[in-house]
């Protein structure tokens, strides 16, 4: 069960991104090219609403990627797995053809508690960070406010 995600701006371009549970952690760069809080927040969404069974979110390296896959299990339970890529892909395929990728984190969890942590961290990095700052770090993208009140409304924290 996830126990901490943090979310770091650590320079012009350049995030840090932290997952933990009780017995593993995994911390990985993301680049500004692109735009996994908001890929997070909106894939979180789907999930809770029932519009999807499975997320993919992408964060970006140079070069590769790591794909963050969220699949829905039974009884409220959902999976959460970390690939690694040393190509950008489609991300589609970071899940239909793990064997390709390295699995470097996985977990299962309930959505709920899932969700919980995702928005503590994300309060977290709100205190550290101003909109602006956000903005002016990350460069091509603002940060994704709207659809983050929209995942805290769902799970009940607004």
């Amino acid at each position: 069960m996830i126990k901490d995600f943090n979310y770091y701006l650590t320079g012009t371009g350049w995030a840090e991104a932290f997952f933990s549970n009780d017995i593993q952690n995994i911390r990985f760069d993301i680049s500004y090219l692109s735009d996994p809080l908001l890929e997070l927040y909106q894939g979180l969404c789907r999930l809770l609403t029932n519009q999807s069974e499975i997320e993919v979110i992408v964060f970006a390296e140079e070069p590769g990627e790591r794909a963050l896959v969220i699949s829905k299990q039974e009884n409220n339970t959902i999976k959460v797995e970390i690939f690694w890529s040393d190509t950008w892909e489609e991300t589609s395929k970071a899940y239909k053809t793990p064997s390709k990728k390295e699995l470097l984190y996985s977990d299962l969890d309930n959505l709920q508690n899932f969700n919980s942590v995702v928005c503590a961290g994300t309060d977290s990095f709100l205190q550290r960070q101003t909109l602006s700052e956000y903005k002016e770090k990350w460069s091509l993208f603002e940060f994704p406010i709207e659809s983050y009140q929209k995942l805290r409304q769902l799970i009940g924290l607004t």
